[in-house]
């Protein structure tokens, strides 16, 4: 086992190496678009009463934009959506507090302003993070009968369809992070890093903590 960490230490040690010797990155002053795919991890969020949720950890997608002011500075705005599975326990209020196990699959987006400085010129360099931003969530809980809503359309006339108003939540998000960055080449880079988010959830005993690993596929000009 302490043969393969210090292999695993020997690699990225020769990697950051690299990345100090190969000739400057050409990011600077150039803007960026990303695909990207965020890791979530597994957490539980225990709430007042009780009540907690364990959300289960899911893969998600999203893209970013931003521009690179330097070689050694990113400013992006990060865009993600995910569909995660749960498992909760809610507490009825019946004078027994009896608990009752429930179960589903939330959506969430997230919008985020996020912050790179990175410590090499090179086109190798690792990096760290901070970032703000929001985060909405639908339960998929159906918080009332579904209703019925018409309307003339142009093309199809007079139509009528129905929706289920469902329990949902926005939350203030913030976090920090950190990772390594690969630009392959003058257009063309891979990031990698992992993030640390917390939010403000209503109800919470205390903002729970989102890990995300997340891997980026961009595009510079």
């Amino acid at each position: 086992m302490n043969s393969l960490k210090g292999t695993i230490v020997a690699t990225m040690a020769s990697v950051l190496a690299l990345g100090s010797t190969v000739v400057n990155a050409d990011r600077g002053n150039k803007y960026e678009f990303t695909l990207q795919v965020p890791y979530l991890y597994q957490e539980t969020i225990d709430f007042d009463g009780g009540a907690n949720v364990r959300v289960n950890s899911d893969a998600g997608f999203g893209f970013s934009a931003g521009f690179n002011y330097s070689d050694n500075l990113n400013l992006r705005g990060s865009f993600t959506w995910n569909s995660t599975s749960y498992n909760a326990e809610r507490v009825l209020d019946d004078g027994n507090n009896t608990v009752e196990n429930i179960g589903g699959v939330f959506d969430s987006f997230t919008a985020n302003l996020m912050a790179d400085y990175y410590f090499l010129d090179g086109p190798i360099t690792p990096f760290i993070n901070g970032n703000i931003g929001w985060t909405t969530v639908d339960s998929n809980i159906a918080a009332g009968p579904p209703n019925s809503v018409c309307w003339w359309d142009p093309w199809w006339g007079y139509i009528c369809d129905y929706y289920q108003p469902t329990y949902g939540d926005d939350s203030f998000s913030y976090g920090i992070g950190a990772g390594v960055r690969f630009d392959i080449s003058n257009q063309h880079f891979i990031r990698a890093g992992y993030y640390e988010r917390w939010l403000d959830v209503d109800n919470a005993i205390d903002d729970p903590t989102f890990g995300t690993l997340s891997v980026e596929f961009g595009f510079m000009y």
